[in-house]
């Protein structure tokens, strides 16, 4: 019996990884506004990795994103390999610090919706935890706007404000239509009820 528990939710989440990573990357591919060196807002493309990463946890929850960021190489704004690590790789990579909001393993296994594994989560939590994750993946572009773009501050402006200025700019807006959308969809999902 733990057996066919075990190999059910192994296909759920490759079947859920897979359905997350196609529905983020579409969402990425509709850019709201671009920055011109890199960067863009999307209607929430991140929500489908972070809802995976709460459904599964944060060890599935990194790999997929890991996947994700990958997947954003393609059309990516790409200098060196280094800056793609950076940007991509490690910055993607941070989203599955969400995974941390999610139901604890043992409660978590034990349902097998995984909409519902978001909705057994706390919304303040989840949202504490996708501000986490944006801090960290805008600390990785702070680094990388340091190391491969100082050339294009401002004369005068130190490269640091600027790359902190330049990186949060479009993500603190992608991150507020995130965690918008995320608030919306838990208490339309029945979020926050007691059973």
């Amino acid at each position: 019996m733990a057996g066919n528990t075990s190999n059910r939710e192994h296909i759920m989440t490759i079947a859920a990884g897979g359905i997350c990573l196609g529905l983020g990357f579409i969402l990425s591919k509709l850019v709201i506004f671009e920055m011109p060196m890199g960067g863009s807002v999307t209607p929430a493309s991140t929500l489908p990795i972070i809802l995976f990463a709460m459904a599964f946890g944060p060890g599935w929850g990194f790999l997929v994103a890991v996947i994700f960021s990958l997947l954003q190489l393609i059309g990516g704004y790409l200098m060196t390999p280094f800056q793609v690590i950076l940007d991509y790789i490690l910055g993607y990579a941070m989203l599955g610090l969400t995974g941390f909001a999610g139901m604890p393993s043992s409660k978590r296994l034990a349902v097998r919706n995984p909409l519902k594994r978001f909705t057994g989560a706390s919304i303040i939590k989840s949202v504490i935890f996708t501000i986490v994750a944006y801090a960290a993946r805008w600390f990785c572009s702070v680094l990388s706007g340091v190391i491969f773009y100082a050339e294009y501050a401002p004369e005068g402006m130190n490269p640091w404000i600027y790359s902190m200025a330049y990186n949060g700019s479009f993500l603190a807006v992608d991150m507020g239509i995130t965690i918008a959308v995320m608030i919306v969809l838990y208490f339309v999902l029945g979020g926050g009820k007691k059973e």
